[in-house]
């Protein structure tokens, strides 16, 4: 099985957090020797605080601090016993105040929200029920879930707030599971939005195997009578309801909460819960601050608590529409989200507001596609209407400097969130007058020589190697094999050029670089689905060429105006091809202008390795030895390749008949089916038969001495100085018994020297294979932008079944 190098969700967000922390947006130092929830003290400067969710604004209330004091003071900072064996008498005392919030439904405390998740799905979800998880549900609640699948719960995602979607779910398992589980938040804590109430309850009573479950952790506090929620009004009297929430925020305290309608499932999770009989509970001091905020949540005080806070969402939900800004959060909750588009103009933006003196949110991909990317902030009774004024004018101010700083298109960003666009256009402005762009949909329309300057020895995708790929994959049944093509080359006034490259648009499987085990689970909804988490794609080159795709003369005076072209050019193919998703490849670690791509809106991800051989020119098998350095892959090569060498017969062809073609495709397919680790579409069955057309290529046969059966083949483009051996097709029942894929590999290395060329092209895959004959493996990058990441996240909720 060919092995490559997979992408990390982690890395990804390891480099997109570590950018922001470099721009002095995200990671912050606070500086402040007391915190009172109104200000933070940030490299020696004071900020008002429009970042934490303190709703309530509760953090130093005398009741509360006193309430600590006294339980830290009478139990000391810990009480150090799982509540299984021992349950502490102020414990008690605050799951039944907080249970007289909830109308006298049995309660659970927590330490936190994360372990009430942790505690609550792993024991009363079963292996026989679905769980359906709202795209945007807490990643709290996403996490425990994966662990569900451990024991063989199905979960499945829907598109955020789409009920018709859930619906569906419902109806194509309602027959298959005991119990059906829709997760969803009480308040979504990035764009501040609400569920569908009404449709819920519609479902609930529709539906008797449906239960729901929320997390209200960003609601419970400040809106709801006694602070109970945005959600628990609504569903308290239906026993398939189970409400989480904090007491971290809306509390002004910390700690998890668990509301249960049914007597039955408390009992359950009370007497064990999983991890809840393995954790400490809360400390005296929290327990006490909690008990505080739970008596003014009872008391008369909490109605004019709510009431500040509703008057000052009001106040900004005004303002904010006076400037027609692009806010997309609802007018209920006191979330705030003001949709920017692209990471440069939300960096630029949050840079300017922070400089302004107020603290807001960064909000950027994965947790919301990378063109939708936006500033975040949160409204608390510790501001105050001028704090509000203050805030939306520096917002205002600062979006459409940021716009034109960054040269974005104003009107794109709102089209981009839906936002009707009531001001003055700022254009992008591109000095036409100094670069120039020529487009083409095919490689016929431009001069050879002009193309093959750059790229006739980076691969097979020089002028003569893309009129082959655009016949290939053009005129065919099958929608995914059917390609676009657009070239881009940009020139100064004199005709120089600048920057050039190609694009192919087509049907990707979103999984292409996922796991193995990821693609081989959605490969079998893909028997009934074909189309099943793919999507449109514009994507530099293509996937029948790997390498350099793009020429930048990065001394040239324009190159920066180049770019920008460049840019705009990407965003017309992509809007012209209806593609989702952009991938911009391959990229090495020196790659000079990273920094201007991650400006765009691009993501770094890591691509797998590309291998290249460059060894001096060799005549015999002891010369090839001696240039490699290993011992174990001398010792490999001379006992499974060398050894069985004289076992066959090999011949080069220039071209194929038909039949010659339709065996050397089987061939190929038996790797494609087996291998998920580099996951797309077939190629289209006429390939070998237009190849062998093409005098570029040539085809290396591998039989059994003295037997006519094709076991094995190669399709290897020959160009000028290098040598690009870039597919191969094996018979498997010759692997083991006669290492048939080493001597394949081998002749890969072989032609290329007999041929004299400088560099051979090993392409991805089976790196360590490869590195026996002294293959140098590069580690390539792609830039990606991603319009809606409702399929990556269902990709993602793959990796731990």
């Amino acid at each position: 099985m060919a092995k490559i190098k997979h992408t990390n969700t982690y890395d990804v967000v390891d480099y997109i957090f570590t950018a922001a922390k470099e721009k002095g947006i995200m990671h912050i130092n606070s500086e402040e020797q007391s915190f009172n929830g109104e200000k933070f003290t940030i490299k020696g400067r004071e900020l008002v605080n429009f970042g934490t969710c303190g709703y309530l604004g509760l953090e130093k209330h005398p009741k509360i601090l006193a309430k600590s004091h006294e339980l830290l003071d009478k139990y000391g900072s810990h009480f150090s016993i799982s509540r299984t064996f021992i349950k502490a008498p102020y414990l008690e005392e605050l799951e039944n105040l907080v249970s007289r919030i909830f109308d006298n439904r049995p309660v659970i405390i927590y330490t936190s929200t994360s372990v009430a998740h942790q505690s609550i799905i792993g024991t009363i979800v079963e292996s026989n029920d679905l769980i359906i998880l709202d795209q945007q549900v807490h990643y709290s609640v996403q996490y425990p879930s994966q662990f569900a699948k451990l024991q063989g719960t199905m979960v499945k995602m829907i598109r955020h707030n789409n009920m018709e979607m859930l619906e569906d779910f419902i109806k194509r398992g309602y027959n298959q599971y005991n119990k059906i589980w829709y997760m969803a938040d009480g308040v979504y804590s990035m764009y501040g939005d609400l569920p569908h109430k009404k449709e819920l309850l519609y479902l609930l009573e529709k539906y008797p195997k449906l239960h729901l479950y929320f997390d209200d952790a960003h609601g419970v506090g400040w809106t709801g009578n006694k602070g109970c929620g945005t959600v628990f009004g609504s569903f308290k009297y239906n026993e398939r309801v189970v409400l989480i929430s904090t007491l971290a925020k809306g509390f002004g305290s910390i700690g998890g909460i668990a509301i249960f309608n049914d007597k039955e499932m408390y009992r359950k999770i009370n007497i064990y819960g999983g991890v809840l009989a393995y954790t400490h509970p809360l400390s005296p001091a929290n327990v006490g601050a909690a008990i505080g905020s739970a008596e003014i949540l009872l008391s008369d005080e909490i109605d004019e608590y709510q009431n500040e806070l509703k008057e000052l969402i009001k106040y900004l939900n005004i303002k904010l529409a006076e400037f027609n800004l692009t806010n997309t959060s609802s007018e209920e909750t006191p979330i705030y989200f003001i949709g920017t588009g692209s990471a440069k103009v939300t960096h630029n933006l949050i840079q300017k507001v922070l400089a302004d003196g107020f603290y807001v949110n960064t909000a950027t991909y994965p947790v919301v596609p990378n063109d939708k990317t936006g500033l975040r902030f949160t409204l608390t009774r510790h501001n105050t209407k001028k704090d509000i004024d203050q805030l939306v004018s520096s917002i205002n101010k600062n979006f459409h400097l940021a716009v034109e700083e960054e040269n974005e298109d104003l009107e794109k960003i709102y089209k981009v969130f839906n936002i009707p666009f009531k001001g003055k256009l700022i254009e992008k402005i591109i000095e036409e007058k100094n670069v120039f762009v020529e487009k083409y949909k095919s490689i016929s329309e431009i001069e050879p020589c002009l193309w093959d300057r750059f790229f006739s020895d980076k691969g097979n995708y020089s002028y003569n190697g893309l009129k082959c790929i655009e016949e290939i994959f053009s005129n065919n049944d099958k929608v995914e094999e059917n390609w676009s093509f657009h070239y881009v080359i940009i020139k100064d006034k004199d005709g120089n050029v600048v920057l050039a490259t190609f694009f192919t648009g087509a049907i990707y499987k979103d999984d292409m670089l996922s796991h193995t085990n990821v693609s081989r689970q959605i490969e079998e909804e893909r028997k009934h689905n074909p189309y099943y988490l793919c999507s449109q794609t514009l994507a530099m080159g293509c996937l029948f060429t790997e390498g350099t795709h793009l020429y930048i003369d990065a001394e040239h005076v324009l190159v920066n105006q180049a770019l920008n072209s460049f840019f705009v050019e990407v965003e017309k193919i992509k809007n012209e091809t209806n593609s989702k998703v952009v991938i911009l490849r391959d990229f090495q670690s020196d790659f000079k202008f990273q920094k201007v791509f991650e400006n765009e809106g691009y993501v770094r991800v890591s691509m797998p390795n590309t291998n290249i051989v460059s060894l001096p020119k060799w005549n015999t098998k002891d010369e090839l030895l001696s240039f490699l350095s290993s011992k174990n892959s001398i010792n490999n090569i001379k006992r499974y390749v060398f050894k069985y060498e004289d076992q066959y017969d090999i011949s080069i062809k220039k071209t194929l008949t038909d039949a010659e073609a339709e065996k050397h495709y089987q061939l190929f397919t038996n790797i494609k089916k087996a291998n998920y680790a580099f996951n797309f579409f077939s190629y289209p069955n006429k390939i070998a038969k237009i190849l062998s057309q093409y005098e570029d290529w040539e085809f290396i046969e591998f039989r059994i001495k003295d037997s006519e059966e094709l076991i094995g083949c190669i399709w290897h483009f020959v160009g000028k100085n290098h040598s690009c051996p870039l597919v191969v097709g094996l018979n498997y029942d010759y692997v083991k018994s006669h290492h048939l894929y080493k001597q394949v590999m081998y002749y890969m290395v072989k032609r290329g020297n007999d041929l004299g060329k400088s560099k051979t092209y090993l392409g991805i895959t089976s790196d360590y294979e490869k590195q026996k004959y002294a293959a140098v493996s590069i580690p390539t990058f792609a830039y990606i932008r991603i319009q809606d990441t409702y399929n990556f996240d269902i990709i993602n909720s793959y990796s731990n079944m």
